[in-house]
């Protein structure tokens, strides 16, 4: 006898065990990943970038661009900036991004750091109020279109309050994430230089580069949780999950069980009529 025993067989009970075990699974990788993280920070030392890095990292550096990128409010070189817009006296407005992978410079060793699921924490680099009547800068527009609670305030033509934070270029950062080496690979390009009147007529062919593949350095994320990049001092309690966070380790798969033992209970009756 378990637990369940006691629940009816309905309908709506059906639906919420199908939703008890598809929501498990996510649960405890929620769970796992808040747990693997909390271990790393409770052992979490600053260390300088080693060519052969492998596993947890945290590291300082200074940000060195890979393309270039340009702030939309404050115009400065960035390798990323995230938009605060809310509207004027008003708590609805949203957030809107742009981040692009970036160089981290610790003296000698270099690194890319992936802004895959990242998770920036940057300083103000600049602040601006639209007001009804001002015509935003096209790119400022794509960005503010792409958000529904912001392009909602601005169908209603409020004035908006705008607060820009960009990781600038040449800005000292501290980065949290797992190092991984991956080769890229050198393309070898072989040209033909055709006859002319001064070679006897024979082509020449010149080829350029080996095809050695080159391993690079990345600072990634873990399980769709992107790298931790912090301008300034970091706050490691500001990403220490909780322990509820944590509960989910065990909590998902509970709830998974419940779900698949209530569909076996109901389906019971089904498979003892077929014997």
């Amino acid at each position: 006898m378990t637990l369940l025993d006691p629940l009816p067989v309905t309908a709506l009970g059906l639906l919420a065990a199908t939703a008890c075990v598809v929501a498990g699974g996510p649960m405890f990788v929620a769970g796992r990943r808040a747990l693997r993280l909390r271990r790393v920070l409770r052992s979490l030392r600053e260390t300088p970038l080693a060519a052969d890095a492998a596993g947890w990292v945290f590291v300082r550096g200074r940000v060195a661009l890979a393309s270039p990128m340009f702030a939309p409010i404050s115009g400065k070189r960035c390798a990323g900036y995230e938009l605060d817009v809310c509207g004027e006296r008003s708590r609805v407005g949203g957030t809107v991004a742009e981040r692009g992978p970036f160089l981290i410079e610790c003296g000698e060793r270099t690194a890319f750091v992936s802004p895959d699921g990242a998770q920036w924490r940057m300083p103000v680099t600049g602040e601006r109020t639209l007001g009804v009547a001002d015509p935003p800068p096209e790119r400022l527009t794509e960005l503010l279109e792409a958000n529904a609670e912001i392009r909602w305030l601005r169908d209603r033509r409020v004035p908006l309050r705008i607060v820009e934070r960009a990781l600038e270029s040449g800005s000292e950062v501290t980065v949290l994430a797992l190092a991984r080496s991956e080769r890229a690979t050198a393309v070898a390009e072989t040209v033909e230089l055709a006859a002319t009147g001064t070679d006897d007529g024979l082509a020449t062919t010149l080829t350029s580069g080996d095809g050695a593949a080159e391993p690079q350095l990345w600072l990634v994320g873990d399980d769709g949780a992107g790298p931790h990049v912090f301008s300034g001092p970091p706050d490691l309690r500001a990403i220490r999950p909780p322990l509820w966070r944590v509960a989910l380790v065990g909590a998902g798969p509970a709830l998974t069980l419940s779900g698949l033992l209530y569909l076996a209970r109901a389906a019971g009756p089904l498979v003892a009529g077929r014997f």
